[in-house]
């Protein structure tokens, strides 16, 4: 699929003057009614932690905002459980009856590097205004096969199993004086979209020593799927500016790296000149929209991109 991605510009940077006061991250596409496009993400209190929160938008103008919604749709985690320093959605799963959200739990740390990361699960309530934790420990964390960290999940029911595919870090490395954790996509399978078996080994390989994979975002179209994903280095401060990049694969498991396939770069200036970084899609009759953030991973804000529905 080598397909143009045609930008339109800036939907929203929190304000700054209430709970959320910067950054727009991983943001997540679902309809709630007919006229209403719901965009969950994370934004950042003024302690620079993050909360999952959400706009609601015209899904005929994803510019024109409806709604801005102005408190934590869920609390950190009890003191000591795994996302007591933060909360990021990640993706929406419908099924079932139920709306599930799965995110990344952060957990601060005061010596060796700065942050665990693991897997949790949740559940959309109130008309999808607010999220109910499933489990006050996560569903994928630090084990035998993800000795660093967990993150990123992105979740499909397909062919009759859940499939997940998720990022694990796979060693700290000092980077321009701090540490910066290296990792990529990796896969799971899982009868009841809890219980979860890892397939135990990278499914995207990195081009170079030191490549971070993120955010994967996965959409099937006929027999063949399609992943987006945000792509950085991590030995210098301009390394780490990430850009968006693209694979396919036959059976979702086994991919091939078509990075300049994306149909995506950076702006030559503006919100998004240094960064584009966590694509999202949602299908609105004939066009399909790519949502991302933009530089600084997220503190940019958020926009979007547009292409010829590719799903018809």
């Amino acid at each position: 699929m080598n397909m143009k991605w045609k930008k339109k510009g800036q939907i929203f940077v929190p304000p700054g003057n209430g709970f959320f006061k910067t950054h727009v991250t991983r943001s997540i596409p679902y309809r709630i009614d007919p006229s209403t496009l719901r965009i969950y993400f994370s934004s950042r209190s003024s302690e620079d932690i993050p909360y999952p929160t959400f706009i609601d938008v015209d899904p005929a103008c994803p510019d024109r905002i409806l709604h801005i919604n102005a408190t934590p749709m869920m609390d950190l985690g009890r003191t000591g459980t795994f996302d007591d320093s933060g909360i990021t959605p990640t993706c929406i799963l419908k099924h079932k009856n139920q709306v599930m959200m799965y995110y990344v739990g952060w957990k601060r740390r005061r010596y060796g590097v700065t942050i665990e990361a693991s897997i949790g699960l949740a559940i959309l309530t109130d008309h999808g205004t607010k999220l109910k934790r499933c489990f006050e420990g996560p569903i994928i964390g630090q084990d035998k096969n993800h000795p660093i960290m967990t993150a990123a999940p992105f979740v499909l029911f397909d062919n009759r199993r859940y499939r997940m595919w998720y990022c694990s870090a796979t060693e700290w490395r000092q980077c321009s004086g701090s540490p910066e954790p290296i990792y990529t996509v990796c896969y799971a399978e899982s009868e009841n979209g809890i219980d979860w078996k890892p397939l135990r080994k990278p499914i995207i390989q990195n081009r170079f020593d030191g490549e971070v994979v993120s955010a994967p975002w996965v959409i099937k179209a006929g027999n063949i799927y399609h992943m987006w994903y945000s792509t950085r280095g991590s030995a210098t401060n301009e390394d780490k500016k990430f850009v968006i990049g693209y694979a396919k694969s036959p059976d979702g498991v086994k991919w091939r790296r078509l990075d300049s396939q994306a149909g995506i770069e950076r702006s030559e200036d503006g919100w998004d000149s240094e960064m584009i970084c966590y694509p999202s899609f949602f299908t609105h009759k004939d066009i399909t929209y790519m949502f991302y953030s933009g530089n600084n991973v997220g503190k940019g804000g958020l926009g979007y991109a547009e292409t010829k529905n590719f799903l018809l």
